[in-house]
């Protein structure tokens, strides 16, 4: 048994995770003021493709600084398994050096992409500055215990004339009975019924108290991915002893993580023991576990 295990999606039974494709003027206008009245932060995947983002840089910035999470969508919209090499790299590299310039101190290594049109080709390129990659080719569950595809992770598309709020309900029981994480897919959040990729804001306010409701852990996709590959990294933790104790070391799985990834793990100690993380003393929390700064990549325990 591992010394150190990650606690399932941050001490709840499931998670949810909101993307929403394209940059929008909805984006701005519609989501952010539905996302900040309902409690939670979202994912925004932006494309140069966008006429409205071309032109309202700071406002998507704005949004990031409200807690948003900011992702690559390429920059003209492609299906990137028809393009050459060169110009891959052009739509997912270059693009995400153009968007850390107009969106300064933003990441950027979370992409999503377009048309969900994906194979090991592109992988390989989106993997070079992005820890993780958002398809839709199903439920978009994912399983905690299985370590899945980060570069082609699943997730559940909305479409006006295919889908219903009753059934993207039924989706999170299912999703929260098993304990796993559903990825939802949207794009622009409006009125427009002639739109059939764009949601309606009270359905989507529905869709979203659903999860409330059933407690699931509701974060930005990256936000959520990050803690599930730290949660995989943990199990391959070494430990080496001195004199003082116990050190528990691990390495990060990708050098696009973010700078900061908190993560509630139980800690196999007796109640004698300390654990030191960045020369701190951390504290359990009420239900015996602790919350450790991944990206640290070790911890002490002082017997």
């Amino acid at each position: 048994m591992s010394v150190i295990t990650a606690i399932p999606w941050n001490g709840h039974k499931a998670a949810a995770s909101f993307t929403f494709d394209d940059a929008s003027e909805s984006h701005v206008t519609t989501l952010a003021p539905l996302a900040e009245e309902m409690g939670i932060k979202v994912t925004c995947f932006l494309t140069g493709d966008s006429y409205y983002f071309r032109n309202n840089y700071d406002k998507f910035l704005a949004m990031a600084k409200a807690g948003h999470e900011m992702g690559n969508h390429t920059e003209t919209h492609p299906k990137l398994t028809q393009l050459s090499e060169a110009d891959r790299r052009r739509e997912i590299l270059t693009y995400k050096k153009f968007l850390q310039d107009k969106l300064p101190g933003l990441p950027f290594n979370v992409f999503g992409t377009p048309y969900c049109d994906n194979n090991e080709d592109v992988q390989k390129i989106i993997g070079l500055e992005h820890y993780i990659n958002r398809d839709c080719r199903g439920y978009g569950r994912i399983t905690w215990s299985k370590e899945p595809n980060w570069l082609s992770m699943d997730s559940k598309a909305w479409q006006r004339s295919l889908n219903t709020v009753e059934e993207f309900q039924q989706i999170a029981r299912d999703t929260n009975n098993a304990g796993e994480w559903i990825i939802y897919m949207n794009h622009g959040v409006d009125l427009d019924k002639n739109n059939d990729y764009s949601i309606d804001p009270d359905d989507l306010k529905a869709i979203i108290q659903q999860a409330k409701d059933l407690d699931m852990w509701i974060a930005p996709f990256g936000t959520v991915g990050a803690y599930h590959r730290a949660a995989f990294a943990l199990k391959h933790a070494s430990t080496s002893e001195d004199e003082e104790g116990l050190t528990i070391h691990w390495k990060s799985p990708h050098a696009k993580m973010p700078k900061s990834a908190p993560v509630k793990v139980n800690i196999d100690v007796d109640g004698n023991s300390k654990v030191i993380q960045g020369g701190n003393e951390l504290l359990q929390n009420e239900d015996g576990s602790y919350t450790i700064e991944f990206m640290e990549q070790e911890l002490k325990i002082i017997f």
